[in-house]
């Protein structure tokens, strides 16, 4: 049975064709500017293939495959019928999930956190996704939003935020809150020039870190887990915001214990690959 998976970002859309646990395919290309033209876009990636899954940046509703509020993508994607739209244009299942958890749902089965039971999940990208598993089961919650650790308040009355809040970790650690610390360039410009030196940019990625580890701390004190696992496109830059995010770590080790970090094992590809597990339950 091969299943198409595809991760809508804020920036890039990634898709992942497996067969079993196989990767038989994958790819990126630039996010299209709005739904209608991601259907069509996800509709010509579905040659030979017998079910869909597709990640959304936000919250969704599984059992209609509703897109419920979706700030970060191009266009108006909240009330957006995903799955009935995909459907029309594809004759194929589709299920639609929140792209955290089929990040985590991926890590789970088959990355970094193969063999733990109890995990949390980063997504560092554009957003800052995140998601919980317990007793080796991704939880979801009623809009497919539980686990929002990009949504946690690390500096009130900081920046503000897409989802309508000041200072959440969405603002200090997602790809354009690195950006606008350093003042210009994408993240990835940004993490080059700290590399080479840059005060700025160091800083910029102090800061992510800084605020990545006030959100884990605050995190794993609520839930009482040992291991985080961080992935996204921005995590690809985890060196440079290492010693910040330890540093709170270890400010709260009292009472949160030593919180494993683990980079993401499957890369960029991983909330594809996931949406794809979650596409095999509607074929």
């Amino acid at each position: 049975m091969t299943v198409l998976g595809i991760d809508v970002g804020g920036t890039y859309t990634k898709w992942a064709a497996l067969e079993g646990d196989t990767l038989r395919d994958s790819g990126t290309v630039p996010t299209p500017p709005g739904p209608e033209e991601t259907m069509r876009l996800a509709a010509s990636l579905a040659q030979r293939v017998e079910s869909i899954g597709i990640g959304l940046p936000g919250h969704v509703d599984r059992d209609t495959g509703t897109a419920l509020f979706v700030p970060n993508p191009p266009g108006d994607w909240d009330g957006y019928p995903v799955a009935d739209r995909l459907r029309e244009l594809t004759g194929v299942p589709v299920s639609v999930v929140n792209d955290a958890r089929a990040f985590a749902r991926a890590e789970l089965e088959l990355g970094a956190a193969r063999g733990l039971a109890d995990v949390l999940f980063a997504v560092l990208g554009t957003g800052v996704g995140g998601a919980v598993a317990l007793r080796g089961a991704v939880l979801t919650g009623p809009r497919d939003n539980l686990g929002e650790i990009g949504h946690l308040t690390v500096c009130p009355g900081g920046p503000v935020c897409g989802c309508g809040n000041e200072g959440c970790l969405e603002t200090f650690a997602g790809g354009p809150g690195i950006v606008r610390a350093f003042g210009s360039g994408t993240a990835a410009q940004v993490a080059d020039a700290a590399r080479a030196g840059d005060g700025r940019a160091v800083k910029a990625f102090e800061r992510a870190g800084w605020a990545l580890g006030v959100a884990l701390g605050d995190a794993a004190a609520l839930l009482g887990v040992g291991s985080v696992v961080v992935g996204g496109g921005v995590s690809g830059a985890l060196d440079l915001m290492r010693f910040a995010l330890y540093a709170e770590l270890a400010r709260r080790r009292p009472l949160i214990g030593d919180l494993a970090v683990l980079p993401a094992a499957l890369g960029p590809m991983a909330g594809a690959v996931g949406a794809a597990l979650y596409g095999r339950r509607s074929g």
